[in-house]
């Protein structure tokens, strides 16, 4: 009776380690990735060894879902493609009966190019939040556990930080308090490699199991205090025709050095759904000294349909027994929602099918910790995996403030946020985004508080509670974020930003374009278009991915480098319009990319160069870049000027009004370069919504004088009128004959002048603009040459003046 129960105790004691796979496990322990892009999670079950019968494999693994970055709540999530959904909605039939046969099944994580990953966590907080959506995905799901891939992360995109030395640490802290009783497995590659150590803390004191990642080599990991028996110093790429598989020959080989070497796991990647007994045999034969044998079907595999959740999830409007839950929401979407106190096991719903932003849940318990979850249904039959939000507390009755913004950006800058009706006042904190302390301002008697003498063009970051009676509080803000801006230059007079095509670019900051509306426009001229692949030459946009993204650019792998395209994300899907007329180099031309909810447009010149249907919302939330996106490869060697972002569409004839100037205030207007400055570290934004951007590799000699015509002052073009008006003194024009793509300038004293027309001899409308000035210019770009007679006419059309316009 005391053996039993000292190997009962024996065995829990191993269970609660993660030491304890199954109760067969093999000796090395058998890990098997399998790429559910392409391949069936069913076939991990199908090999067992042919004299024992064991499986082959102890541990299967979901290869991959990925970290993502939601840029508009600065925050790591777990996102499932369309294949890892499958598996995942389906753990029924794609899961379960692994389990059954003694496989533990792990969901791997490994990043995707969106800054995002297990190193950069800027704080516990951070790190504490993706722990907890890890383990609320492994508990949902009824996996048994995680592996983790410090792969494609792409540190500092979208604003993000570089690795640093506490986040893998405090992750797997976090993480193994989460979930204590499943496996935490290392992919050992990336940055987290040479950062496993964190006041005084290792790494490996929560990691259960980690193996070599170069497929055909033997290395093993060196994460202490971890021994050999929980390392894979071999690496097995399962042979296929990839050229990068492992041949029987190098499998033997490293086999022979597992066992020689008394490795106690043995790593194998990319199981297909092929008959792989054979090869699988060569290393189980020296293993294990049994042969594998194909026990169980071979599964083939159909490509899951992509559908998924909401972003911006967030918990406000908190009163202690209240809450108001917050996403944005995608198209004709409908959304269930979940909520459960932190401590529990057990969701409860807030709704199912649910359109809307947001649900205010009720009846919860004061000064509790709760989790909430949810789910979006793209059809009757398809849904999203859960996306876990950021647990909030429910406070004591004393409501966070919410709605907070910024405004009037620069060194002085406007905080604002949403009145709470039981607050007698409120506490303010701020700070630099990388500083560790925070300035507090007390005794806020509105809901509204400027900042003085703040660092120009700098991050901030601020928060703000209640006071509610003058002894209660609420929780603080959730941390947000603004940028100071630049203090404004004296204009030297006309200027241009010049790119050097490898390190030089615009940081705009963070944009929020999602709708269905938005114009980009402005002038560029490229001095060499990219000569090696993808072929491209970034204008301006927001690539966060394909399922967030809005770009305005020249060229891509199967379109021809000097040819406009335009991109915008529908979905998890982009779609892309390709330009028709090729750019020449040491132009000027004027570009402009719409779409109005019904099609996308590109405009060469003022001119429809191409056009495509497209309905519906599309996502753009990040970092808005001039003269690059997603790397440095694609960034532009030319110039850029008067660029602009509007959430509206404009109107072919507002794009040929707007090529030279706006208002600020124009309707919709997000963002005015002007680019005008001529010195400092950024494009300040003429607009009134304080895009200022940061110019990224650039000195002062960036601004040059080469302009387009247009983009000259007012004062400019009266001195050009008044240079040549002698020789057409007339008719008002200026130069005339004009050259084939210069411009031709119009001065109309007539202050009822609403229209210019143009006819070819035949009689044909050639082109139309509007007036709007006294002194106007009119692109020849797009006319041949000949005689064009011109009108001028008023808004009830009558006409004004007329004349000849030669062009040659």
């Amino acid at each position: 009776m005391k053996k039993k129960s000292f190997f009962i105790t024996l065995i829990a004691m191993m269970l609660q380690s993660g030491s304890l796979l199954n109760a067969q496990q093999l000796n090395p322990v058998g890990i098997c990735y399998v790429e559910v892009n392409n391949n069936n999670m069913l076939n991990a079950g199908s090999y067992t060894l042919q004299n024992s019968g064991k499986q082959l494999f102890d541990v299967a693994i979901i290869f991959a879902a990925n970290i993502n970055y939601d840029v508009s709540k600065s925050r790591a999530y777990i996102s499932s493609n369309n294949n890892v959904t499958k598996v995942l909605n389906d753990v029924n039939t794609y899961v379960k009966p692994l389990q059954q046969k003694g496989i533990k099944v792990l969901l791997d994580i490994l990043g995707n190019h969106q800054g995002a990953g297990i190193s950069n966590f800027p704080n516990r907080e951070a790190a504490k939040d993706f722990a907890l959506q890890i383990a609320n995905t492994v508990y949902t799901y009824g996996l048994d556990g995680v592996d983790l891939d410090d792969e494609y992360s792409d540190y500092g995109n979208n604003g993000t930080g570089q690795p640093n030395s506490s986040s893998f640490v405090m992750l797997l802290q976090e993480l193994k308090a989460a979930m204590p009783d499943k496996l935490i497995t290392f992919y050992y590659l990336g940055p987290a490699t040479s950062r496993q150590s964190y006041n005084g803390d290792q790494a490996g004191n929560y990691i259960d199991y980690s193996w070599n990642a170069y497929y055909g080599t033997y290395s093993a990991p060196n994460v202490p205090p971890l021994t050999k028996a929980k390392l894979s110093a071999a690496a097995t790429w399962i042979q296929n025709s990839n050229s990068g598989s492992t041949s029987a020959s190098t499998l033997a080989n490293l086999a022979t050095k597992t066992k020689n070497d008394g490795y106690g796991v043995f790593m194998w990647y990319d199981l297909n759904g092929a008959n792989n007994a054979s090869y699988l045999s060569t290393g189980s034969s020296i293993l294990y000294n049994e042969n594998t044998a194909l026990t169980g079907q071979l599964y083939s595999w159909t490509q899951g349909q992509t559908c998924d959740p909401p972003l911006g999830l967030e918990a406000n409007n908190i009163t202690g027994t209240t809450a108001r839950l917050n996403w944005v929401s995608n198209g004709s979407q409908t959304y269930n929602i979940d909520y459960k106190p932190a401590g529990s096991a057990t969701w409860t719903s807030a709704a199912a099918n649910y359109s809307g932003n947001n649900i205010v849940i009720n009846n919860l318990t004061l000064n509790t910790e709760y989790d909430w979850r949810i789910q979006s249904n793209c059809s009757s039959t398809l849904k999203s995996t859960y996306l876990f939000a950021p647990r909030f507390n429910s406070g004591n009755g004393c409501a966070t403030p919410s709605g907070l913004s910024a405004s009037n950006l620069g060194t002085t800058t406007t905080l604002t946020w949403g009145a709470v009706g039981s607050a007698s006042s409120y506490t303010l904190q701020y700070k630099t985004s990388s500083a560790s302390t925070w300035t507090t301002v007390s005794n806020i008697s509105g809901n509204t508080y400027t900042l003085q003498n703040l660092t120009a063009n700098t991050n901030y970051v601020w928060k703000v509670q209640s006071v509610c009676g003058g002894t209660t509080s609420s929780a603080y803000s959730a941390e947000t974020p603004f940028n100071s801006g630049f203090a404004p230059v004296t204009s030297p007079g006309p200027r241009s930003l010049s790119f050097n095509g490898s390190t030089q670019y615009l940081n705009a900051g963070q944009f929020n374009l999602n709708g269905n509306a938005v114009t980009f426009e402005g002038w560029i001229k490229v001095n060499s278009f990219k000569t090696a692949f993808p072929y491209i030459s970034s204008v301006i946009g927001i690539e966060v991915g394909d399922n967030n993204s809005a770009i305005l650019r020249l060229g891509d792998a199967n379109l021809a480098n000097n040819k406009l395209q335009f991109i915008l994300s529908f979905g998890s899907s982009q779609i892309k319009l390709n330009g028709n007329t090729g750019l020449s180099a040491n132009t000027w031309y004027h570009v402009a990319a719409t779409y109005d909810g019904a099609a996308m447009k590109l405009y060469i010149n003022g001119n429809l160069d191409a056009s495509t249907t497209a309905t519906g919302n599309f996502t753009a939330n990040g970092i808005l870049y001039m003269a690059r996106n997603y790397d440095n490869s694609r960034t532009l060697n030319g110039l850029l000027d008067e660029f602009r972002v509007w959430k509206r569409a404009l109107t072919a004839q507002e794009i040929l009004n707007n090529k030279c100037n706006v208002t600020a205030g124009s309707t919709g207007l997000e963002a005015n370069w002007k680019m005008n400055d001529g010195s400092g570290n950024g494009a300040v934004d003429a607009g009134l919504n304080g895009h200022s951007a940061t110019l990224i590799g650039m000195t002062d000699t960036n601004w040059k004088t080469d302009v387009p015509s247009c983009s000259s002052s007012l004062t400019a073009r009266e001195a050009t009128w008044k240079l040549g008006a002698a020789v057409e003194k007339e008719n008002g024009i200026y130069p005339n004959p004009v050259k084939r793509g210069d411009l031709a300038h119009f001065r109309i004293n007539d202050s009822s002048a609403f229209e210019i027309t143009l006819y070819d001899v035949s009689g044909k409308i050639a082109k139309k603009q509007n007036v709007d000035t006294e002194y106007i210019t009119i692109s020849t770009q797009e006319l041949t040459a000949g005689t064009y007679l011109y009108k001028v006419t008023s808004k009830n059309n009558q006409m004004i003046s007329s004349g000849k316009l030669i062009v040659k």
